[in-house]
């Protein structure tokens, strides 16, 4: 080989020495997917799995007190409070029968009812009336299945000189037009008479009435049920045996009214607003008692 044909052949290996293959060796360009907006050459950005939404506890309503007043008068409805508490992490509705055990009785339900919507992890308080009692007597109450208890104390019935009182068996008996003085005048048998009362005290009398509301018999209080009293002290009815003005009681029919006098004597001493006068009596059924205070 000469030498000019030799130095041509070196050169091309030597250049042929010098390139790279760029099919094996060079990095593919990025191209963008145009179905998922990401470029063909990025790893995928992996997407979060959602978190569960935990579920409130359901409601859990309690009671947790009931209260009503210390005394309640006969023939009048008292207040029973009851406090309830949802424990839970639901709104909650609740309804319960109020449940008595009125004097010696055993508990029953009554008429009255609480009912109620209490806001998740909330206290309420609500109030119904309670049924009156007609006679004088202590009662508890409490709510179906729960065990708070009330107690209380029916009393006697304070009333306004002239206002009427509403008796179990229908009779509405009242007291008004109480006047004192040194004689007492009525209608005998021989015509109009006039007495002074004994041992130096006053005549106090006052006017009963009794009405019959019913349509059926029914028994007015008797006049020795009746009377004046200053604190505990009490001033019986006086007995004039030809007195046709007097008040007597007894059975009335069906829309009758007995009226008349309580002639009394009292404590020369005694003031107006000293004195009531008070209706007292023991039935089968229980103690009913009534009274009237005299002042002005």
């Amino acid at each position: 080989m000469n030498r000019r044909a030799f130095l041509a052949t070196a050169a091309a290996v030597t250049a042929g020495c010098g390139q790279t293959d760029s099919s094996a060796t060079d990095t593919p360009s990025s191209e963008t997917d145009p179905a998922s907006g990401t470029q063909s050459g990025d790893d995928p950005t992996p997407t979060d799995t959602p978190t569960a939404t935990e579920t409130a506890a359901p409601a859990s309503v309690a009671v947790t007190d009931v209260s009503v007043p210390s005394t309640i008068e006969i023939g009048t409805a008292g207040t029973l409070s009851v406090t309830l508490e949802n424990s839970g992490g639901q709104s909650g509705s609740f309804t319960s029968a109020v449940e008595a055990k009125v004097g010696t009785s055993e508990w029953a339900a009554t008429e009255a009812s609480v009912e109620a919507t209490v806001p998740a992890g909330e206290t309420v308080t609500e109030t119904v009336d309670l049924p009156p009692s007609d006679y004088v007597e202590p009662s508890s109450y409490r709510l179906a299945d729960a065990d708070p208890v009330a107690r209380t104390r029916f009393v006697a019935r304070e009333l306004p000189l002239g206002e009427r009182y509403l008796l179990p068996n229908g009779v509405a008996l009242s007291f008004h037009d109480v006047e004192f003085g040194e004689t007492y005048t009525y209608e005998g048998e021989d015509g109009e008479k006039t007495i002074e009362p004994t041992d130096g005290d006053k005549w106090a009398v006052g006017t009963v009435r009794a009405e019959n509301t019913t349509d059926e018999p029914a028994r007015a209080p008797l006049v020795s049920d009746i009377g004046f009293f200053r604190g505990e002290e009490e001033y019986s009815f006086q007995h004039i045996s030809d007195n046709r003005d007097r008040y007597r009681g007894g059975e009335l029919d069906a829309g009758a009214v007995d009226e008349g006098d309580l002639p009394a004597n009292v404590p020369v001493d005694s003031e107006r607003a000293d004195l009531r006068v008070e209706y007292s009596e023991r039935l089968d059924e229980g103690q009913i008692t009534i009274y009237w205070t005299l002042a002005e």
